[in-house]
């Protein structure tokens, strides 16, 4: 899935680089990538990865919205609810990349940069109280931010800038041996493309 490149963003990036002590990612807030979401799906035809992209999206921003807990992350929010989300012009905006700020063991500020065309791949931590394993992986196939509201709900009528990550989930493969004792690291692979579950729409503050 093609993402449009912007050397604005490089500048935007540069700007936000004085503020990065207090932020966890910085993702830009241009407009130079407006994505039509109807003529985006028509010119995307037949990609599973597309496929329930419109329904996939408002769950998630219902589930940010209403600021549920992880656990409902990938909640499948009722019809009704669905047509409270509005976006103005059904349309997002696209951005070429994401910074996620870290910091190293001899404390230097630094960071990654994550492009869904050259360096996608991510990690989140797992949202479950005992996990076997700590972390989620994925691919990030697209960056977008998202001028939206709530319809009808009187606590969520002013208007908000959501920054959303389209990834694909991969599996852990749990047959094979992995960790400290083993001194290697987990394999993961593509989820099969036909699982309901393969594909969606992820906070990019959970990455790390």
């Amino acid at each position: 899935m093609p993402v449009s490149s912007s050397n604005n963003e490089y500048l935007a990036y540069s700007l936000a680089t004085s503020e990065s002590l207090s932020k966890d990612h910085h993702i830009a807030t241009n407009r130079n990538n407006p994505v039509s979401l109807f003529a985006f799906l028509q010119e995307n035809d037949g990609d599973p990865a597309i496929k329930n992209f419109i329904p996939r999206l408002k769950d998630h921003i219902l589930y940010r919205l209403k600021n549920l807990d992880v656990s409902h992350c990938d909640h499948t929010f009722t019809d009704e609810e669905c047509r409270q989300v509005i976006i103005p012009n059904n349309t997002i905006h696209s951005v070429h990349t994401m910074q996620v700020y870290y910091m190293t063991y001899n404390t230097r500020h630094k960071y990654d940069t994550i492009n869904p065309k050259i360096h996608g791949d991510m990690m989140v931590l797992l949202g479950e109280s005992a996990p076997s394993h700590l972390y989620w992986y994925a691919c990030v196939l697209g960056i977008y931010h998202i001028d939206t509201w709530l319809q009808g709900d009187h606590s969520e009528t002013t208007k908000h800038n959501l920054k959303v990550l389209h990834v694909r989930w991969l599996a852990l493969l749990m047959s094979y041996k992995s960790g400290i004792q083993c001194a290697c690291l987990p394999k993961v692979a593509f989820i099969k493309e036909s699982d309901y579950n393969t594909f969606g729409f992820l906070d990019p503050a959970q990455v790390i």
